[in-house]
């Protein structure tokens, strides 16, 4: 594209002469044929081109040419002032094409009768290269050169370096020439082509690294995404292992982790689940066996009391055996949960009225009524459960009241469960939500629990979406623990 406009630009100067010389006289055709060493023809404005592109483009005053692949040769085409088709072919390129157009600049300039700077400022839009006077003396040329051009002739100069050239015709009467030029070389590796081709080969080179990044990208994705369903319990999640890349055996090892995690995780939930229940039978032995010792020996008060411990002690091994397996199916894997619109507030005063606190501690619901109190997504069995927790969790430690608090803020839901008892160290606030946890001063096992309560609670507000939290209350001085969980339940 960049040769043909090239050809054009020098071109389109020596057809606007010879269509100019054919308009004025048609006479002159052959005189012109053997000027340019080429074959000229005039076509009617019926016998124009065909192609639809090619004929708006002269129309416009453009000019169209064909080069050669040897580039000797050339057919050009253009439109004369009287809208007639010139079409000219150059039998070989040559520096005869370039003193014959210089030749018709000045007959041209002569018949016109203008000075010659306004005539060439009026052509030059014509041309494709600069058209300008010098004076004979300003040229860096030899004597022969000189006389040659005073006789008529056409000098031609080409640059040193081979980069350009100029022609030079003495103005008939003056001692000035008229100089046709430079005319630059055709350079395809102009500042523009390679500006034109770097930036093309920047914007490949951009694709396919994007393309390659988008790629790996996507791929990450679904391996993110199928570690986070893997980190909430979906221990099925599994992700595609093709190709042997990076990405393909890091999904692949991803997935010999996961399977191992599964496998672990379901010995450990069956290996507990036959522990809790294989202990019931032997549990449940020792309460009948201990029944019928009670029962058979009513008159001697000592054995009474060893069995009434006895029967506490199986009583608490028993419940021990529920919070292991509430706590074993809340922890391993994801719990199938029924999320249901539900008043919570409704929940949290059913638990405060079947609350069994001991006999000095007063369990009270605080804000009112649940009537108006919005819904919210729940699993209503576990949400009650970890209420039920905080509540006896609290009764045993408090000194007289236990207040329970609900309330709704920016589509979070909140409960809050507080007493007045020794409260909870801040350094330990940390570890209390811990499996099995036991704190030094005021929650010891004389005072009840297993220590898995609040782990309970814990797990139950992640399947839910929120968090445990506890703090120390500036109501009732002593600790107050928190559950917040967003109203919507999202998957």
């Amino acid at each position: 594209m960049r040769s043909a406009q090239f050809y054009e630009e020098v071109s389109r100067g020596s057809l606007y002469l010879i269509g100019e010389r054919l308009a004025s006289d048609e006479g002159t055709l052959p005189r012109l044929e053997a000027a340019f060493d080429a074959s000229i023809a005039i076509r009617s404005e019926d016998g124009g081109p065909e192609d639809e592109y090619e004929r708006s483009r002269l129309m416009r005053g453009q000019v169209i040419v064909t080069v050669s692949p040897d580039g000797k040769t050339a057919s050009m085409r253009s439109m004369m002032p009287d809208g007639q088709w010139l079409y000219v072919d150059f039998n070989k390129l040559s520096e005869l094409q370039v003193r014959a157009t210089a030749r018709l600049l000045v007959e041209l300039w002569q018949r016109s009768g203008e000075a010659i700077e306004s005539f060439l400022a009026d052509v030059q839009s014509r041309f494709g290269y600069p058209l300008s006077v010098v004076n004979i003396a300003d040229l860096e040329i030899s004597a022969t050169d000189l006389a040659r051009m005073q006789y008529g002739d056409v000098l031609v100069q080409l640059a040193v370096d081979g980069t350009g050239a100029d022609a030079y015709i003495q103005i008939p009467g003056a001692e000035q020439v008229v100089r046709l030029g430079p005319v630059e070389k055709f350079n395809p590796y102009s500042f523009r082509a390679v500006f034109v081709i770097g930036t093309i080969g920047v914007l490949l080179i951009g694709l396919g690294v994007y393309w390659v990044v988008n790629t790996f990208e996507t791929r990450l994705r679904k391996l993110e995404q199928a570690t986070s369903r893997l980190s909430q319990g979906h221990l099925n999640a599994r992700v595609s292992t093709s190709g042997e890349d990076a990405v393909g055996r890091l999904g692949h090892s991803f997935n010999k982790m996961a399977e191992h995690i599964q496998r672990l995780i379901s010995i450990q939930r069956e290996m507990v689940r036959a522990v809790s229940h294989e202990l019931r039978t032997p549990v449940a032995r020792i309460r009948f066996g201990a029944q019928i010792i009670e029962d058979s020996v009513l008159d001697d008060p000592f054995v009474s009391k060893q069995l009434a411990g006895m029967d506490a002690d199986i009583q608490e091994l028993d419940e021990l055996i529920d919070e292991i397996l509430t706590y074993a199916r809340l922890e391993e894997g994801g719990p199938i949960l029924d999320f249901q619109k539900i008043n919570v507030a409704e929940v949290a005063k059913q638990v405060v009225g079947e609350a069994r606190p001991p006999e000095h501690v007063a369990v009270s619901f605080e804000g009112g009524g649940p009537e108006g109190f919005p819904f919210s997504e729940v699993e209503p069995r576990y949400v009650h459960r970890a209420i039920q927790n905080l509540v006896g969790n609290a009764g045993r430690y408090a000194k007289g009241r236990v207040k329970v608090r609900c309330s709704v803020a920016d589509d979070i839901c909140r409960v809050d469960v507080e007493d007045d008892g020794p409260g909870i160290p801040e350094e330990d606030w940390d570890r209390v939500f811990s499996a099995f946890a036991r704190l030094d001063d005021s929650r010891t096992r004389a005072s009840g629990g297993y220590g898995l309560g609040l782990s309970i609670v814990r797990r139950i507000m992640y399947w839910h979406g929120g968090r445990a939290m506890v703090g120390r209350s500036d109501e009732l001085g002593g600790a107050r623990f928190s559950l917040i969980w967003p109203r919507v339940h999202t998957d």
